[in-house]
């Protein structure tokens, strides 16, 4: 029976279908050791539980700061100690983009083109060289604020957050494009623009001094929109305005593919955020109105992220690292952990494996039988199968396999599946079961 790599990372382009159909909805590819009896397994993402919840609908920002989890929520900020106990921190403002950064015992918010402190209470420091305030980010002692639709950004007091001293600012220039945020990036200030970003450094000198832009430090690449990066170890990731994501480290490497390229400019994305799994990185751009892509730092492979029975879009407004804890929160209100659960929010987490289609040459060919391996015996689950002729535009009906908790051998086949010229299966798990698969199938053909 010959055995092929069936299913392979999310590949399927909006602009072309039919040249690539596998798709990997809700999981992701996990090399295997070599010697094993697959080279990669299908792996489920992680799930979400419910942690807390803050009153209010629209979360435009979570971070941690100082052991506590801060979120802002229709106009008012909450702090969420480890028990998931919220405490209503006070007034801020209500905007679609908003920020959370610490210094030095403070909470940092902008929201709205306005500034607030928390040093206890909530206050609204003096403004400094401008009033218009677009986002912040803590360095080196520093909040820097860019200034919202301008080019110019300020910083505070040394270890200061409250005050913004008149000259402590300096004018991002180098391209004629208006400033969206800062950001930190190992111990270099990033300036993101519209077309363009900008590294500055830390001279070491203080008050308006206290920063220099890098020789050759502007780069021709802007943030696309104000949520599109997120920190990752060693470095960011980030979506530009020319549709594509990338790695910032030690330079920019472009990692989206053109179906993800695609996706970006067909979608709506507007927000990025990253969690781990078991030694992989996963660096997510939600979409407005598609599922969520997703790159795996570690496998430098992409796959789906999707909600529901119909895989509507992953609907995470906000995300942070928590101690051990990976948060996210979603408009209403609620704040979830990342977990590895086989559900999302009390729902079976679905799963889709869609493989690469085969052919032959144009000439027809019979399955006879497919087999699948799921890991068996742990979880009672059922598994449906539904194939195409046309490379997965149009589908037949499924065909249900189901299995029980202790059946460790028992095999996944489906006999007698039809004659093609091009063959694309597609595998669902709807249950609430924890299974990962082997990514190669066989097939008997004649």
């Amino acid at each position: 029976m010959p055995q092929l790599q069936f299913f392979g990372p999310s590949g399927r382009d909006a602009d072309n279908r039919a040249a690539n159909s596998a798709r990997l909805l809700n999981c992701y590819l996990e090399p295997v050791q070599p010697g094993g009896r697959t080279g990669y397994s299908v792996k489920a993402v992680l799930g979400t539980t419910a942690f807390t919840s803050v009153a209010g609908v629209f979360v435009r920002a979570m971070a941690e700061v100082n052991g506590l989890l801060y979120v802002v929520c229709n106009s008012r900020l909450y702090s969420i100690d480890g028990t998931g106990s919220v405490t209503d921190a006070g007034a801020v403002d209500d905007g679609a983009n908003a920020t959370i950064t610490g210094n030095f015992g403070k909470v940092a918010v902008t929201v709205d083109n306005r500034y607030f402190v928390l040093d206890g209470t909530i206050s609204e420091p003096t403004p400094g060289a401008f009033t218009a305030m677009g986002a912040a980010d803590y360095i080196g002692g520093y909040t820097v604020i860019t200034e919202a639709g301008g080019r110019r950004f300020q910083w505070s007091a040394l270890a200061d957050a409250e005050t913004l001293p008149g000259l402590n600012f300096s004018t991002a220039d180098g391209r004629d494009d208006l400033c969206i945020r800062p950001f930190e990036i190992n111990g270099s200030l990033y300036i993101l623009k519209q077309r363009s970003h900008e590294v500055w450094y830390l001279t070491g000198g203080a008050g308006a001094s206290a920063f220099e832009r890098q020789v050759g430090g502007v780069i021709n690449i802007g943030l696309k929109a104000f949520g599109l990066i997120c920190r990752i170890d060693l470095g960011a990731f980030m979506v530009g305005d020319d549709n594509r994501a990338y790695l910032i480290g030690q330079g920019l490497q472009p990692v989206s593919t053109p179906a993800v390229e695609t996706a970006i400019a067909q979608t709506g994305p507007k927000f990025c955020f990253t969690y781990d799994d078991e030694g992989h990185v996963f660096c997510v751009i939600v979409c407005e109105s598609g599922p969520a892509q997703v790159y795996d730092v570690a496998t430098n492979e992409w796959h789906e992220r999707a909600s529901g029975a119909e895989f509507a879009p992953w609907a995470v407004t906000a995300a942070a690292e928590f101690g051990s804890r990976q948060c996210i929160a979603r408009d209403g209100g609620d704040v979830l952990e990342l977990t590895r659960t086989a559900t999302d929010a009390g729902m079976p987490l679905l799963r889709r494996m869609v493989s690469r289609t085969l052919a032959n040459d144009g000439q027809r060919f019979v399955i006879d039988e497919l087999e699948v391996f799921p890991r068996q015996g742990f979880d009672a689950a059922s598994v449906s199968l539904r194939m195409s002729r046309d490379n997965g535009m149009t589908w037949g009906s499924p065909k249900v396999r189901s299995f029980a908790v202790g059946e460790y051998g028992k095999r996944v086949i489906w006999r007698a599946l039809g004659q093609f010229r091009q063959a694309t299966a597609e595998i669902t798990i709807s249950d609430a079961a924890d299974i990962t698969m082997n990514a190669e199938g066989r097939l008997a053909l004649s």
